[in-house]
């Protein structure tokens, strides 16, 4: 801050002279701002010319490449604005510089302009140090001395002058440019100032095949790319690619189709990495694509849950991962269950070509919640349930985003077993084909089914010139019994019955099956025919002399094997060390095990008679006695002992012809023999007293039948008599 000496003692220049000095300032400032935009101007326009020559040149830089340049630009033009115009009119020009670069033009003046400017600011010093009126002089000389003085020739217009010459010419022709190709300029501006993808016009436009804006194949399998073209069509197109693997290479595509609508191919074979490729063909280079190889979709995870139908009463049951076979019942539910590599666009369960249903992405509504998915891992779950109604192979056909297919898809059987009917057995032991009305059958009865009974009954049928049907009830049954079995006793005497009848027994069960059922089943009828006691008791006899034959064929044929082990034994001093003779020996012992087989038969026909006397209430004393204690017994004494141990003896024989065994065999014959023939007489006994009996029953059955016809011819005579 001055001194008040100073202040008051401060000469004032003139005010021509500081008016000049103040247009020599500004011109000064409007020199710098003018060369500066002109600068800003210069370079903008050359920027223009190199970004749309390249730009057009190369047709078409990528989005990248032309927003670096735009950014290269924006930053050089903002470079120029601020050293040539922003930082050199942030310098103060005042009046003491303007009075410098005077100075310089006009060094006559020797400081003189520049000493009066700093004293009238003040710049003077203290008054004890400065002349106050040396001051004073030098202000006031300043004035008459620079008065006929050009500051108009301080500074030089000239390059001002030029810069701003080609500024505006850079301006006139970008108008020029502008007004000339509209569409051009438009499109240069969309480009590289807007950065919008539009395309430079060409004669030829490549268009490649990508629905996805990507290549997108799966990995080791053959990938295509395919191309055509707008307007005028090249004859060849060249496919320049890169792999991930750094590999550069370019193809000729092949050319396919007629001219004027041809289309471009090349395929990739068996292609196993990623890469990046253009086109090139006619004017025109498409930009970069990606092609990305990816894994096809398919099965890692499985289960199949089954829901048996209701009637079966089964739990539901889940068949884990790697089971990927079921059988299953008419009327279930299986629910597939997968879990894909990958995310699927399509996963649809297929049986052979045909579609039978989508599938329900995890989370979705319908998810089936009776079977989860697979542990809480973070694949994609897919789920579809089904009612197979025929046995199938199944599959899903996967899709995934980018359209490709499971080519090996995971197989899944499910083969649909039929709910068979239930199974019934019944026997009637010791029934034979004629019954009396006073008969009380034995009946074992058996039915089982897999998945319990609905109903179990046996049913009788009664036919002569009409049929009647009945059931006998089964007291023990309960619905849902997977077996069940009952023996009892029926007596025909309950349905009054007669003779001349036929009865017919069979026993029928139901099932639950309410899909496809419910089943039944039936035992193999068994029938009998209803006889007087005369009658079964005429047919009882006849085969107890057949039987009764037969067994005396097997006496004779166990004679005729004792007198040949007799011949044997005559013979075993002389060949008993032979091969052939214990042969020999071997062969009576099998014909003594066929007798013993034979005689459990006729046994076994016996005893049948003895049955059947009891069931159809004939069995007396006598009866019991002659066939059981007389002949069944005895019999089954020789087939479960006797005989055996003749064949055993007989055996052991073979094997030491010399030994002491062979003196043993003929008495056992002979005790056979007698035993046989014992049994046979009371088969005589019983058949001459069954003679008898049935000639005093064929005797009673005449005078029955005389008696009935005496009745009736009286009737006819007394009725005649009467009529007359």
């Amino acid at each position: 801050m001055d001194s008040p000496v100073v202040e008051r003692h401060r000469p004032r220049l003139d005010d021509a002279v500081t008016a000049r000095l103040r247009a020599v300032a500004l011109r000064l400032r409007g020199y710098v701002l003018l060369e500066g935009v002109a600068w800003v101007i210069g370079f903008l326009f050359s920027a223009a010319v190199i970004q749309f020559t390249l730009d057009y040149g190369t047709r078409g830089l990528q989005w990248s490449m032309r927003a670096a340049l735009l950014a290269m630009i924006l930053g050089g033009a903002v470079w120029i604005l601020w050293r040539r115009i922003i930082s050199p009119l942030r310098v103060r020009v005042g009046l003491a510089e303007t009075a410098s670069l005077i100075e310089r033009r006009f060094p006559e003046l020797s400081s003189l302009l520049v000493s009066a400017v700093r004293f009238s600011l003040g710049d003077v010093g203290s008054a004890e140090t400065n002349s106050p009126s040396l001051v004073a002089s030098v202000v006031s000389s300043a004035g008459p001395r620079v008065r006929n003085l050009d500051f108009n020739n301080v500074l030089d217009p000239r390059r001002s002058q030029r810069v701003a010459f080609a500024a505006a010419g850079a301006l006139v022709v970008t108008l020029v440019a502008a007004l000339a190709m509209p569409g051009v300029t438009r499109l240069w501006f969309a480009r590289n100032v807007l950065l919008q993808d539009v395309d430079w016009p060409r004669q030829t436009k490549l268009i490649v095949d990508l629905p996805h804006g990507e290549l997108v194949g799966a990995r080791g399998d053959d990938l295509t790319v395919q191309a055509s073209a707008e307007g005028v069509q090249p004859r060849e197109v060249e496919i320049v690619f890169t792999t991930a693997s750094g590999e550069r290479s370019r193809e000729t595509m092949v050319t396919v189709g007629s001219e004027g609508a041809y289309r471009y191919r090349y395929t990739f074979k068996n292609a196993q990495e990623d890469f990046f490729f253009h086109l090139e063909g006619g004017d025109d280079e498409t930009q970069n694509y990606s092609a990305r190889l990816l894994e096809r979709p398919r099965v890692e995870w499985s289960q199949l849950g089954i829901v048996p139908p209701a009637y079966t009463r089964l739990e539901s049951f889940t068949l884990r991962d790697g089971e990927r076979a079921a059988q299953v019942l008419p009327g279930s539910e299986v629910t597939f269950t997968i879990a894909t590599n990958k995310p699927v666009a399509q996963a649809t369960l297929m049986a052979g070509n045909k579609m039978i249903a989508p599938a329900i992405l995890e989370g979705e509504a319908g998810w089936p919640t009776s079977f989860g998915g697979g542990g809480g891992d973070d694949r994609e779950h897919h789920a579809v349930t089904i009612s197979p109604k025929d046995t199938q192979t199944y599959h899903f056909s996967l899709v995934d985003l980018f359209g490709l297919e499971d080519k090996q898809p995971v197989r899944f059987a499910v083969r649909v077993i039929k709910d068979e009917p239930p199974r019934v057995r019944m026997k009637l032991p010791g029934v034979g084909e004629m019954v009396t009305p006073e008969a009380i059958l034995p009946i074992e009865l058996e039915f089982s089914d897999t998945y319990g009974l609905a109903g179990a009954e046996l049913v009788f049928q009664v036919s002569r010139e009409d049929a009647r049907e009945g059931s006998i009830p089964l007291t023990t049954f309960r619905p849902y019994l997977t077996t069940f079995s009952a023996s009892l006793t029926w007596p025909l005497s309950s349905e009054a019955v007669t003779p001349g009848d036929r009865l017919t027994l069979f026993a029928r069960a139901t099932d639950f099956d309410d899909i496809s059922g419910p089943n039944n089943a039936e035992s193999p009828p068994i029938s009998a025919r209803v006889v007087t006691r005369d009658e079964l008791l005429a047919e009882l006899a006849r085969r107890e002399q057949e039987f009764r034959m037969d067994f005396e064929r097997l006496i004779d044929a166990q004679e005729q094997l004792r007198s040949r082990l007799l011949t044997l034994i005559g013979l075993s001093k002389l060949e008993g060390g032979s091969q052939d003779f214990a042969a020999t020996i071997a062969t009576l012992e099998r014909r003594q095990r066929s007798i013993a087989g034979s005689v459990n038969i006729v046994r076994q026909q016996v005893e049948q008679v003895l049955t059947e006397h009891r069931i159809n209430q004939l069995a007396s004393q006598t009866v019991e006695e002659r066939l059981g204690q007389g002949i069944a017994e005895p019999l089954g004494r020789l087939t479960t002992r006797d005989l055996p141990e003749a064949a055993d003896t007989i055996r052991r024989w073979s094997h030491d012809p010399d030994g002491e065994v062979g003196t043993t065999v003929d008495p056992q014959q002979v005790a056979l023999m007698s035993q046989m023939r014992a049994i046979l007489a009371n088969m005589l006994q019983w058949e001459g007293y069954q003679e008898a009996v049935n000639m005093l029953r064929d005797i009673l059955r005449l005078q029955n039948e005389l008696r009935t016809e005496t009745k009736d011819a009286a009737k006819q005579q007394g009725s005649g008599v009467f009529d007359d």
